[in-house]
């Protein structure tokens, strides 16, 4: 399949564009690049070798990372993706050592626990006053910086509006029977999540053994219904697209990507509430290319890149200054309001205690 016939995906999505707005933007920041030498030095020593980022894929493209491109161009990320923070750790526990890594606010204390990252130094990051203060201060523990938030959206139901008539707006969309091989399910604990605020639970992050036992049930009573478990947004793309699915749990760039195939879609918000994240760098543990790691982080934070993230994600970005292009897609997604990621517009993403719980008993769902 051509990169012309293929679903419009976000890797496809952001080169394309890169083509359009990356070059200005890397241009008019490569008259500053005689200047950039000392951000490569820790002290008297000189850093070198690729940068190594373990991220999601579709956000390699260099107008995420644009100043950096400019400063380090003997640096170049060298990406290694990852499907989702569990599988980042196992990569790491196996011993790959990232310089940085891409996890969402729910797992900063996993990550900064597991031994694996460091935290980072505030003062070596210009932009970070430019971020939203209490995204920022989620980022830190024991007073430390150990995460910089990035982008951040939403967990919600994607559906095709010719094809499904939801009875109610909410998560019981993804359990109708009705649509029986038409669902698409993520392949993440979080499951268990959203079905417990279907269930009506206090704390579905933290649930109580009785409260899972339900959550479980009720995805293995439903999970006849599921067309496939994605992991990876080309997939689910690809099958929505095709239309071997009409309803998905799905990001707001899954939404921005149908809605560019002409599909006639809808992105739900639960009565329930929907999920929400906000996603960040963290910083490897003996990184031998500290200062490159923080030029990289900076470039991620700064307007122009935060921007160019919203305009073509359809993302909100951490910057508070950062607007797309579109003020429809932002007004549409909420873009505009980092205030919606948070209770009560949302449910945002957090620390899960038992999280090794949650795992097991999502496996268990999905090998019944």
């Amino acid at each position: 399949m051509t990169e012309s016939d293929a679903v419009l995906t976000r890797e496809v999505f952001l080169k394309r564009a890169a083509l359009v707005g990356g070059a200005g933007l890397l241009a008019a920041l490569d008259a500053r690049s005689a200047t950039a030498a000392g951000l490569r030095r820790v002290g008297a020593k000189a850093e070198s070798g690729n940068l190594q980022v373990l991220d999601w894929s579709g956000y390699e493209v260099k107008p995420l990372w644009a100043s950096y491109a400019v400063t380090h161009k003997d640096m170049t990320p060298k990406f290694t993706f990852m499907t989702n923070e569990a599988n980042a750790l196992g990569r790491m526990r196996a011993g790959f050592k990232p310089d940085v890594v891409h996890p969402c606010v729910g797992y900063v204390k996993d990550f900064a626990d597991s031994g694996f990252v460091q935290p980072w130094n505030p003062a070596m990051l210009k932009n970070l006053k430019l971020l939203n203060p209490a995204m920022v201060k989620a980022g830190q523990i024991g007073g430390k910086q150990w995460w910089i938030p990035a982008d951040w959206g939403f967990d919600k139901i994607l559906y095709r509006t010719d094809k499904v008539q939801p009875k109610e707006k909410s998560w019981s969309l993804m359990l109708d029977d009705r649509y029986k091989g038409k669902i698409a399910w993520f392949d993440d604990l979080n499951q268990l999540v959203w079905a417990g605020y279907y269930l009506g639970f206090k704390k579905p992050y933290d649930q109580t053994d009785a409260e899972l036992k339900k959550s479980q049930e009720l995805l293995k009573s439903k999970k006849g219904n599921v067309r496939m478990f994605w992991s990876s947004e080309t997939d689910l793309q690809n099958a929505f697209a095709s239309g071997e699915v009409w309803i998905a749990y799905a990001w707001p760039a899954d939404y921005v990507a149908m809605k560019a195939k002409k599909l006639p879609v809808a992105y739900m918000r639960p009565k329930e509430g929907a999920l929400s994240w906000v996603c960040g760098l963290m910083l490897g543990k003996d990184s031998p290319r500290v200062a490159a790691a923080h030029a990289y982080a900076d470039a991620w934070s700064s307007t122009k890149s935060a921007s160019w993230l919203e305009t073509n994600y359809a993302y909100g970005s951490a910057n508070t200054k950062a607007r797309p292009t579109d003020a429809g897609l932002a007004k549409a997604l909420q873009l505009d309001n980092p205030k919606s990621v948070s209770e009560p517009f949302a449910h945002i993403d957090r620390y899960i205690p038992r999280r090794s719980v949650y795992a097991k008993l999502w496996d268990e769902v999905k090998a019944s």
